[in-house]
């Protein structure tokens, strides 16, 4: 497993513009500590979908954002409380963190990350706790400029019990978090299988989408 995208293991992280001004950060090939993100750029800075498992994944990932534009992260939407997800939070210096009321919990709850007896060793940097501190029980409403950026809870346990979307109806682009793994095996050790089952069957309708971003393996379009 690799660490650091510079680094031997999975390819380089790929940048992809899905919507005018939505960008989806794909990191393969989405094993262990590797996820994908995203971000929405608006004339007055920039909401981004996630953070990552590294301190040196997280800086690529706002190097990234800078090759884009110059404003800054004004938010950052957590979908879930992992650590690929998380860790990297404290980087987004001055980003109001937001996610759902367990994630907060989950984050504090985990605490601090940690190789063995797990996975193999990370080189997971100088990594300080940001959990979500503006935090909701259903969902709340983002606004990037005009583009509106709804933020749900699924409403059940699912991947985890924290496990929330970013819709912006407007370009129909859905940032799933870990709810859909692309070619892979979803995890759900700490989540419910009949929980994601409900989620991706009954409760995802709400959402008809065509381009999806999911939190681990490439994002996918469904036209």
């Amino acid at each position: 497993m690799s660490d650091a995208p510079d680094r031997e293991g999975p390819g380089a992280p790929r940048l992809q513009e899905v919507s005018d001004g939505i960008f989806a950060y794909v990191q393969p090939d989405g094993t262990w500590w590797i996820n994908n993100t995203g971000f929405v750029v608006g004339s007055r800075g920039v909401t981004s979908v996630d953070a990552c498992s590294t301190v040196r994944r997280t800086r690529a990932y706002l190097e990234a954002i800078a090759s884009v534009t110059p404003r800054p992260v004004r938010t950052l939407v957590n979908t879930h409380h992992h650590g690929d997800h998380t860790f990297g939070n404290h980087l987004f210096a001055g980003a109001t963190v937001v996610g759902h009321e367990r994630a907060r919990d989950g984050v504090l709850a985990w605490g601090k990350p940690f190789d063995e007896p797990f996975w193999t060793k990370v080189d997971w940097g100088d990594v300080e706790l940001e959990p979500p501190f503006l935090t909701f029980t259903d969902g709340v409403t983002l606004w990037a400029d005009e583009l509106r950026c709804e933020v749900r809870h699924v409403g059940t346990a699912a991947h985890t019990t924290n496990d929330s979307i970013v819709w912006i109806p407007e370009r129909r682009v859905l940032f799933c978090g870990d709810l859909l793994f692309n070619g892979g095996t979803p995890f759900v050790l700490q989540g419910s299988v009949a929980g994601l089952i409900e989620v991706l069957e009954e409760s995802w309708r709400r959402w008809a989408r065509r381009r999806s971003s999911p939190g681990t393996v490439p994002s996918r379009d469904r036209s």
